[in-house]
């Protein structure tokens, strides 16, 4: 480079003399092409002088010239042009053989410095060489930190060409509006230096000499200033004295030292300062953000410049009061231009380098421009004790930058948040004509609201966070990128907290709600086209539940409906779907739930539905859509307590759930919603044999049809009403605010059918219930047994029925019943006694009631009326009629105390031929229904008791022990004391002893 400049001094003291020396004997025309001639042959270029060349001598010499072109020794354009310049001379010092130029004027000089695809340039015509191995080789750039210059040979020869400038001298130069433009074909970059202005005052070429002026560059206003000292030996253009300072509004670059000292260019002291970083990068063409870590700024360091080379061995200063060291190179002999830096820089809070105010900026198509990877090759070793980002801190950040043929990798070697260590690598490679990039982050043992700080976010998040991942995309925008945009790795959370979820209110208050607790989950994905697999566990509300899940998750962060499959599993409840979701929740898919207790799960979330009977195991297991303010379902098969089915409805979720569905069910069983709390059944005086108390005081608890509302249409194979067991039966079921409807339009019950309404007020402060119904060919022992606990009637029967009543408990219920009704039992027997043989005995044991053991009345026909009131059932034309006998009476059934009082009226089969004769007198029945006293009503006796012992005995009978009847048994009873003989003359007497008995 020396070398280059003392030959363009010497040619241009050469054309100056000469320029001088020709008008005194040649025409300016001559001069003009004679000029061209010269700097043609001294440069090899072609030369062009548009305008006229001026000379003139007196009254002192002077040439000026327009219209000036230097061509570049590539390309079509101009290495230099100039549109005037002009030289004053000095007359008595060019007479003693001295050149003093008074003063140069140049008027908006343009250079222009290209680079084509090549490399070569239009002033050298030759490549830059590339010292060392590829820069296309990352290796390739590791020397660029911090290392030396490398020592030249000193130019022996250069004093001889200086020699000729000891006798010229410039008093001043002048440029004024010059441009300066740099222009690199490979790259497609150019820059360009505007509005140059420069005031050189050299009074000798060999001796001091300052330069003062302006420029713009990239639209900012710069001030220059270059001082030139004396050297050392005048004859040498070496060791020179320089200070050079280049400075605007926001700060100042200043070089101090000796130029030109052997192979050194330079050699000093740099340094740079201001109040504004920004302000003063501005200038240069960087763009930095308005924020408080960017204005006052200060640095200083030795410097060395050399051929190939600047070398800013050990730099210190402070950037926004974080105080940084360390050394940068910057090599420009080579292929590409290289950068190495090594950086140290103490504890930097990144709230310094945040802009106080949005800044504004211009809407583009969102084009990725990484062409300035190109432009140079860099080496980056970048280190910190501290990094806090908001909450987080980054401690012991190390990492390399490596930017080598336009491919940039990034590698953390170390950093700890929160003491969890971490590593990672990012790659941008912008070879081709569409940049990629890719990488990969290593976390361990992190603090999960330190990443949340991280990522920028106050989410009420923590926990230990781990995270594996590699990723990879390309584009030529930012949506490109976006969209090819793909990952791989897994993260995880353990003892992870999220709060602030606003649950509390839909479940009752409980602050509880508003967030889960030991969340330990890992999510992994092979793509993010992939399914992320999600396995853990969290506790929400006290319930420990285990998750496994699976879905896109690109498509629900985007909002979007995918595919995924959930599965919760607690002590309270499992569920699973697989099918659509979406961020705001749930779609449409399959489902599997379970529950030990439907109400207290509903309690749980929320959906509370007060004590009652019922609503105890709950599963469902079909298609179902859930959205936020419904629950649909489409041929679902749920168990519910006891009963089980299919059904296709919705539940739509409020103060109070509503139920809309069709139902086809395998098992209804409305037991657990009728009957009373903490009894086993619902019957008064459930003895079995149908008496033995008149019901319990136990409260009766309807609440459970408070709990929802509903509008059934079902079909059920099976209904269970407390014990009562009806078959395939069709009804609609209409709930609402604790009042149901149910009418069976078809059922089977106990081989017969029949219809029937049932209704409930459940919501009165006094419940109520109604019941109609009409039986058919119904089986009366089982019928009676499961509806009232009596079992001792057989035969198939028709029953109609309209009852009303209401209570608070059993007792209530029973002693209120009211209504009417009618039976006709056909073909059928009455169990435990044997009415015939009864009345034919009459023996002591027939009079006892029901009796154990086998004894049966088989009757053909048994037709009742009855009409209840207060629990009273009334009855006035019961008819009973048999093979043997007939009956026909009336009475009542107390139901609340479970006694019978019936006057019946008989005949029985006598003689051989068994016609049937009117029983002497009336037969009773009275006392409870499980062990009633049968007897001869006593007033007919003492009406025409001698009458009534005769018919007695001339049916066989043996009431009085007389041995009447002539029987196989008509002697039993004999020889067992005198006690046993009664007074033949006194029937009346026996009658009443009998009945004392």
């Amino acid at each position: 480079m020396k070398k280059l400049l003392i030959g363009l001094i010497v040619v241009v003291v050469l054309i100056v003399g000469g320029l001088f020396a020709l008008p005194l004997i040649i025409p300016s025309e001559t001069v003009k092409n004679e000029l061209i001639a010269r700097i043609e042959s001294a440069t090899g270029r072609d030369v062009r002088i548009d305008g006229p060349v001026s000379v003139s001598v007196l009254p002192s010499p002077s040439l000026s010239a327009k219209g000036v072109g230097l061509a570049g020794l590539t390309g079509d354009s101009e290495a230099f042009s100039v549109d005037s310049v002009s030289f004053g001379l000095g007359l008595f010092p060019l007479l003693a053989g001295n050149v003093e130029i008074t003063g140069v004027t140049i008027e908006r000089p343009k250079i222009l410095v290209t680079f084509d695809e090549a490399g070569q340039s239009n002033w050298t015509g030759a490549a830059a060489a590339a010292d060392g191995p590829a820069p296309t080789d990352p290796n390739s750039i590791e020397d660029l930190i911090a290392a030396e210059p490398v020592p030249s040979a000193g130019d022996g020869a250069a004093s001889d060409a200086l020699a000729a400038l000891d006798n010229l001298t410039i008093g001043r130069v002048t440029i004024v509006d010059g441009t300066l433009t740099y222009r690199d074909l490979a790259s497609g970059t150019e820059e360009t230096l505007q509005a140059l202005n420069l005031d050189i005052r050299m009074p000798n070429m060999v001796g001091a000499g300052t330069v003062e002026g302006d420029f713009v560059w990239y639209g900012g206003a710069q001030k220059i200033a270059l001082t030139i000292g004396e050297r050392p030996a005048a004859q040498l253009l070496e060791r020179i004295p320089v200070e050079l300072t280049v400075s605007d509004d926001g700060g100042s670059l200043t070089a101090r030292g000796v130029a030109l000292d052997g192979a050194s260019l330079m050699e000093g002291t740099v340094e740079a300062k201001g109040s504004s970083l920004r302000g003063f990068l501005q200038g240069f063409g960087v763009d930095l953000p308005d924020a408080p870590a960017f204005a006052e700024f200060s640095l200083s360091g030795p410097l060395a410049v050399d051929a190939s080379s600047l070398l800013i061995g050990q730099f210190t200063g402070a950037i926004g009061g974080i105080p940084v060291d360390g050394g940068v190179r910057v090599v420009y002999d080579r292929a590409k231009p290289g950068i190495g830096l090594k950086i140290a820089a103490g504890p930097i809070d990144t709230a310094l380098f945040t802009p106080a105010a949005a800044e504004s900026t211009t809407a583009d198509d969102g084009a990725i421009d990484l062409s300035a990877l190109g432009m140079f090759d860099a080496n980056v070793d970048f280190s910190t004790s501290q990094v806090v980002i908001g909450a987080a801190t980054l401690a012991n950040l190390a990492m390399d930058l490596k930017l080598a043929g336009s491919v940039l990798t990034t590698t953390i070697r170390s950093v700890e948040v929160g003491g969890a260590p971490g590593s990672g690598a990012v790659t941008v490679d912008a070879r081709g004509a569409t940049p990629a990039i890719s990488g990969s982050v290593k976390l361990a043992g992190l603090d999960l609201a330190g990443l949340m700080a991280l990522a920028g976010t106050d989410a009420p998040v923590t926990g230990t966070a781990g995270l594996n991942v590699n990723f990879a995309t390309s584009g030529a925008t930012v949506d490109q990128f976006v969209a090819n945009l793909d990952a791989s790795g897994a993260v995880s959370l353990a003892d992870g907290t999220v709060t602030g979820l606003g649950l509390a209110d839909f479940v009752g208050g409980d602050a509880t709600a508003d967030s889960l607790q030991d969340i330990d989950i890992t999510a992994s994905f092979a793509s993010l086209a992939s399914p992320v697999a999600v396995d853990g566990g969290m506790t929400w509300r006290g319930e420990r539940f285990t998750i496994v899940a699976k879905g896109d998750a690109r498509a629900l962060a985007e909002g979007k409906e995918t595919q995924v499959s959930v599965n919760a599993t607690s002590n309270r409840l499992k569920i699973g779907f697989a099918g659509i979701a979406s961020a705001d929740g749930v779609g449409t898919g399959k489902v599997a739930l379970s529950t030990p207790s439907l109400r207290k799960l509903l309690d749980w979330i929320g959906q509370p539905i007060g004590a009652g009977g019922g609503l105890g195991a709950f599963s469902i297991d079909g298609t179902v859509s859930l959205a936020p303010d419904r629950f649909s379902f489409d041929k679902t098969a749920f168990t519910l307590d006891k009963s089980s089915g299919l059904g296709t409805g919705a539940i739509v979720f409020g103060d109070k759930p509503k139920v809309t569905a069709g139902l086809a069910m395998k098992v209804l069983d409305v037991t657990p919603y009728l009957v009373a709390a903490g009894t086993a059944d619902g019957k008064p005086g459930s003895g079995g044999d149908g008496g033995g108390g008149g019901g319990a005081d136990t409260p009766v608890d309807f609440s459970g049809l408070r709990a929802v509302d509903a509008d059934l249409n079902l079909r059920a194979d099976s209904i269970i009403a407390d014990d009562i067991k009806i078959g395939p039966s069709a009804l609609t079921v209409k709930l609402a605010g604790g009042k149901l409807n149910a009418n069976l339009t078809e059922m089977a019950l106990y081989s017969g059918t029949g219809t029937g309404t049932v209704a409930v007020d459940g919501a009165a402060a006094v419940p109520s219930l109604a019941a109609s119904f009409n039986l058919k060919n119904v089986q009366a022992k089982p019928f009676l047994a499961d509806a009232l606990g009596f079992k001792r009637v057989e035969g198939a029967g028709s029953f109609t029925f309209d009852l009303q009543t209401s209570g608070k408990s059993q007792m209530a219920l029973s002693k209120s019943l009211s209504g009417k009704g009618a039976m006709a039992v056909r073909n059928g027997a009455i169990l435990g006694i044997d009415i015939p043989k009864m009345l034919q005995s009459l023996s002591l044991n027939s009079l006892l009631g029901w009796q154990p053991g086998n004894d049966r009345t088989e009757f053909s026909q048994i037709d009742a009326t009855f009409t209840i009131t207060n629990g009273i059932l009334t009855n006035q034309d019961l008819v009973m009629a048999g093979p043997q006998f007939a009956l026909k009476g009336a009475g009542t059934i107390d139901i609340p105390a479970q006694a019978v009082s019936y006057r019946v009226n008989a005949q029985i089969a006598s003689g051989k031929k068994g016609q049937l004769k009117d029983f002497a007198v009336p037969v009773r029945i009275d006392g409870p229904l499980a062990k009633p006293k049968i007897y001869p009503e006593i007033q007919g006796v003492l009406e025409n008791p001698q009458g009534a012992i005769d018919q007695i005995r001339d049916i066989g009978g043996d009431l009085l022990g007389t041995g009447g009847g002539g029987g196989k048994n008509s002697d039993k009873g004999k020889g067992k004391g005198k006690n046993n003989k009664k007074d033949k003359n006194d029937p009346v007497g026996q009658v009443l002893d009998l009945l004392q008995n």
